[in-house]
């Protein structure tokens, strides 16, 4: 975890912007990918609802219009430069030739989320991490993605290397996948790549908000497993174009955010969305990215 927070001073770092006049923002069209629900003793809560709302409360006069769109149509918005940011984006340097951005969580590495019944055809390392390149060349497999999303640099290359031969799906939905899971325990596809926290979002939640049948954890038929060469936290942001008014849109949103409230507020939804375990193994890497988090990014 040491090395994970020594790097932080260069993940939030905001790369260079040119000092033209900032427009006024006036409205935003607040894409939001991620719809989940997650619960937090008895309460149910939307992290990405609460992120709304508290910044709407703080920038009263900026008119947010938040719009439920996948990841390939957020993506798609921010090429053609509309007055859209998207609320959640993995951060990776293919989409900082696009847009601005400002850091709001430190995401636990994806995980291969795999049938339990095709787990023992996985190729594993001896520490039981998987070969995702080796999979994506078994033509046994089925995969299934997210189309349009990104799971972090190194995934994203892996996912799109030569090598990567076999045959897989990629799907678009309303958010960042959640139907994937379901087609998993459907028999339609054997593995996916998703966050930690996932198996333990789809065994609590109720029939209908996630999945069509309730799955009780101890009959839970998938496996997350790490994946090799993939251990690194992926940081995720607020994106806005690269525009004039999306550099004004972006120091806005990163001027409410930099402060200690905005830090608590920013730890408190990834907390809830994460296990226990998870919390516990992040606890250092979370203690430097929010220590920056909770002052406005140099730069931008």
């Amino acid at each position: 975890m040491r090395s994970q927070a020594a790097g932080l001073a260069l993940i939030c770092a905001a790369s260079p912007v040119p000092a033209d006049e900032a427009p006024a923002v006036e409205a935003i069209t607040w894409v939001v990918s991620n719809t989940m629900t997650v619960p937090d003793g008895e309460r149910l809560r939307r992290p990405a609802e609460e992120l709304t709302q508290w910044l709407q409360a703080r920038l009263p006069g900026v008119v947010f219009k938040p719009v439920v769109a996948n990841a390939e149509r957020s993506w798609a918005l921010i090429r053609e430069q509309q007055q859209a940011c998207h609320a959640g984006a993995a951060r990776t340097p293919a989409r900082e030739r696009l847009a601005y951005f400002t850091n709001t969580w430190l995401v636990p590495p994806t995980q291969l989320i795999v049938r339990q019944d095709r787990r023992a055809a996985l190729p594993l390392d001896a520490r039981g991490a998987v070969d995702l390149a080796a999979l994506l060349a078994d033509a046994s497999l089925r995969g299934v993605f997210t189309r349009g999303r990104s799971y972090g640099a190194v995934l994203d290359a892996m996912l799109h290397a030569p090598v990567a031969s076999a045959p897989r799906q990629y799907v678009a939905g309303g958010d960042y996948g959640s139907n994937l899971l379901p087609m998993l325990i459907q028999n339609r596809a054997d593995y996916t790549l998703d966050a930690p926290n996932m198996l333990v979002v789809l065994a609590t939640r109720p029939a209908g908000d996630f999945r069509p049948d309730a799955v009780a954890a101890a009959e839970m038929p998938l496996a997350a497993l790490p994946i090799k060469g993939a251990s690194d936290p992926v940081v995720s942001g607020i994106a806005c174009p690269r525009t004039p008014w999306g550099r004004a849109a972006i120091r806005l949103i990163d001027a409410a955010l930099g402060t200690p409230e905005g830090a608590a507020m920013l730890r408190d939804t990834l907390r809830i969305s994460l296990p226990p375990d998870v919390q516990r193994a992040y606890r250092e890497a979370w203690d430097a990215f929010f220590k920056q988090r909770a002052r406005p990014t140099s730069g931008l």
